[in-house]
């Protein structure tokens, strides 16, 4: 029978994820370019792109894209050259194993812990930085507490599989560490490292609840995220901008891990050519 190979049996396997992903993911997805396009959620009357103008012509909007961009510029890169460095650290040095589960704690620790510990100490009654102009800084530094451990899962990983022959003929070349690091390790790390930045990517999205824990719905101005924008749409019921706000966002990740994919991709060949 046609379910008896190995590929169908493996199809009926994920069916169920697929089917999921499919109800849950993919037809609200696209179920909403109807709301997008909509004169407002209770009135289908279709107006093309002016819910898109009026997305874009929206202050709040701009301060949430601001702030968002600024946000994922800043945080991701650092929080990806910090990972990168700790994972190079701790595989040279042969770290013990208390310093790696230290560094990856933050996974297991809930939200709620972890927003409250940087609210008293940030907060009005520590260095009060989250009602200041400064509050950016408290964000990111909350999302690279968290999010480092992943990361280093994944460096670590890398490591470990690292060619060592090649290390050690460099070595015989007389290549020293900085040259070892510029010309070998980092350019054979560049697969993983797209691969970390998408994941980085979507974990930046997850910030969100850990503002609004700190904050609210309207926060200090200054952390107000395209997030925030979305979800008081939402509660107002204004799907037509709710919709037209997220697809806004969905396309700027998606430019963004397409170019990451090229980049991937150029590598692949220029390593393939040589």
């Amino acid at each position: 029978m046609i379910f008896e190979s190995k590929k169908y049996k493996g199809l009926l396997f994920i069916l169920p994820s697929l089917i999921g992903f499919g109800i849950l993911y993919v037809i609200p997805f696209f179920g909403g370019i109807k709301y997008s396009v909509s004169k407002s959620s209770f009135n289908s009357t279709f107006v093309a792109f002016n819910n898109y103008t009026d997305v874009f012509k929206n202050n709040a909007f701009k301060i949430a894209l601001k702030n968002t961009c600024f946000f994922m510029i800043i945080s991701i890169p650092v929080l990806i050259v910090i990972s990168f460095v700790i994972a190079l650290m701790i595989y040279e040095l042969k770290a013990p194993k208390i310093v790696k589960l230290s560094i990856m704690l933050p996974i297991a620790v809930p939200s709620g812990t972890v927003v409250g510990f940087f609210k008293k100490v940030f907060g009005f009654n520590g260095f009060n930085l989250i009602d200041s102009e400064y509050a950016m800084l408290v964000v990111i530094l909350i999302f690279i507490w968290k999010n480092t451990g992943y990361n280093l899962i994944i460096y670590l990983a890398g490591l470990s599989q690292m060619d060592k022959e090649v290390i050690e003929a460099s070595m015989i070349d007389g290549a020293n560490y900085f040259q070892r690091l510029q010309y070998i390790i980092i350019p054979l790390f560049t697969p993983i490292n797209v691969f970390v930045a998408i994941v980085t990517i979507i974990n930046s999205f997850k910030i969100f609840k850990d503002i609004y824990m700190l904050q609210g719905s309207y926060p200090n101005p200054k952390i107000y995220m395209l997030q925030h924008y979305i979800n008081n749409k939402f509660n107002d019921l204004q799907y037509e901008k709710l919709t037209s706000s997220a697809y806004i966002f969905s396309l700027m990740i998606f430019v963004v891990v397409f170019l990451l994919f090229i980049l991937d991709k150029k590598h692949a060949k220029r390593v393939g050519g040589n």
